[in-house]
């Protein structure tokens, strides 16, 4: 790894769980011994009134540390998953006064005097930080640097409280941090920090935007090696899932919308998964989807108990209140999803999400995909629409109906193609396939959630004896089933538009 590289997982964990992390055997047996420091630091950061080194992409700081002062100039950095990676440049100081020259001789591609053109640097604000730091030898290649951060931003007359712990790789592999990572999140629940103290320190300024979820897609290069490209995309939807799981943390009318915000970052990690299936060794694909169905499972039911509720209320409104006279089911039904939302807010919680995402990273840089440095993503994609295909075709679906479980295997395929082709811009899918199958995948979806599934209604008035409620599911199942005809109809119209498609 380039020496001017540092790159390191920002984390928040609190403190009754950091105190179980620094007893249990994670850390005890890995720590290298003798390397306990503490440290007092008061890191200064620096720009021209005119912001010239932010817009550049560059931080510039001064640290104290005790009697030494530190320089340190820091490029844009990458980010992903919890995970930064930046450009360092460090240069010792006898005072505390910025200096400028001597950092082109350490690497930095830019002359900050001749980008600065005479402007001064001034004080933008200070952080002040007690760090308590510990190496950690966590496999025979890589060491990590553990420091645990307590303090606060200066910012003028704005202040915000730092209690952070940054895992940086000193030597190693960053496989080995997320597979660390990841390992942290089995025992205690930890979640990301994805702003810099810097970043933190411009907004209080009011010069830098609240942290927040790229809008669009991550482009990727089609003629590019299967793992390269895909591990950015897993990657991505990685990032996007622990930055919203932050936000629907602390915001509880976010939470309300999980299914709808986190539901779609899940599929598009599944159907990548099916997309490179056949590059897996065996077992590997079902123990990864495995760790992906905890948190997507939940969040399905959670969807499909509000689909419940919005066609109660749909037919409570068609009927009039002088056959449905009270709100019994729908109270049952927004009691059920108060509860799923309980659920999921405990995952959030418990890091479950944390812990399935460091996972699935960890995967993704240490497995060893078959072929992958030999296939390119267009290449894979279009032999995996074939295969999708063909698994459509011989389905061979007859007759006026498509039963449970072919509409469920259909959803399934589809599900598939419709998510890998929204993050990979499929070439083979022409503006007529694709139309096709998403109007498929439309009406497949509406035969699955609306008609096959009143599990979910029976599950929850098992046990309640209040015939008003029996009767009210009885007839929201019954209007369920009386759309069953028309639904499968659509269903094996654009079933059978696809397929006649796919045989010439």
């Amino acid at each position: 790894m380039d020496k001017t590289v540092e790159m390191e997982m920002k984390l928040t964990i609190a403190r009754r769980d950091l105190k179980k992390l620094l007893a249990s055997e994670l850390i005890t047996a890995t720590m290298i011994k003798g390397s306990l420091a503490k440290q007092e630091l008061l890191t200064t950061y620096y720009d021209t009134a005119s912001y010239k080194l932010t817009e550049s992409g560059m931080a510039y700081r001064i640290r104290r540390n005790g009697k030494k002062y530190e320089a340190t100039v820091k490029t844009e950095q990458a980010s992903g998953g919890g995970l930064s990676a930046r450009r360092e440049f460090n240069m010792p100081l006898k005072k505390d006064s910025p200096a400028v020259s001597g950092f082109t001789e350490l690497g930095l591609e830019t002359d900050l005097e001749e980008l600065l053109a005479g402007e001064e640097l001034q004080k933008l604000f200070t952080v002040e930080v007690k760090r308590e730091i510990r190496l950690l030898q966590v496999t025979p290649e890589t060491v990590l640097e553990m420091a645990i951060d307590q303090g606060k931003i200066n910012a003028g007359k704005q202040k915000e409280k730092i209690d952070e712990v940054e895992l940086e790789i000193k030597a190693g592999t960053k496989a080995d941090l997320l597979d660390f990572t990841a390992q942290i999140a089995a025992k205690i629940p930890i979640f990301i920090e994805p702003r810099s103290k810097f970043a933190r320190g411009l907004h209080l300024l009011g010069n830098g935007e609240e942290h927040e979820i790229a809008k669009g897609r991550l482009k990727i290069d089609r003629g590019g090696m299967v793992q390269d490209e895909l591990s950015k995309l897993m990657e991505y939807y990685g990032d996007r899932i622990l930055k919203l799981q932050n936000r629907l943390l602390t915001d509880k009318n976010v939470l309300v919308q999980a299914d709808k915000l986190l539901l779609p970052q899940f599929k598009h990690l599944q159907a990548l998964l099916a997309l490179i299936k056949p590059l897996l060794a065996e077992g590997e694909y079902d123990k990864i989807r495995k760790l992906l169905a905890e948190p997507t499972g939940t969040l399905d039911v959670l969807f499909r108990y509000k689909r419940l509720l919005m066609q109660w209320q749909l037919l409570h409104g068609t009927a009039g209140s002088t056959i449905l006279q009270r709100p019994q089911l729908a109270e049952k039904l927004t009691e059920e999803i108060e509860n799923i939302l309980a659920e999921v807010a405990k995952q959030l919680e418990q890091g479950v999400y944390s812990h399935c995402i460091f996972k699935l990273l960890a995967w993704t840089e240490q497995s060893l995909w078959q072929n992958s440095y030999y296939v390119e993503v267009e290449q894979l994609a279009g032999c995996r629409v074939e295969d999708w295909y063909n698994m459509l075709k011989e389905l061979d679906i007859k007759g006026e109906k498509i039963d449970e479980a072919q509409a469920k295997n259909i959803l399934r395929v589809c599900e598939a193609i419709y998510y890998a082709r929204r993050s990979l811009k499929i070439d083979r899918l022409s503006k007529t396939a694709w139309k096709d199958i998403k109007e498929l995948y439309h009406r497949i979806q509406v035969l699955v959630y609306d008609v096959y599934s009143s599990k979910c209604l029976l599950n929850c008035i098992k046990g309640n004896n209040s015939r008003a409620l029996y009767r009210d599911s009885g007839l929201l199942i019954g209007w369920r089933l009386q759309s069953m005809q028309s639904a499968n109809t659509k269903a094996l119209k654009a079933y059978g538009k696809v397929v006649e498609a796919l045989k010439k």
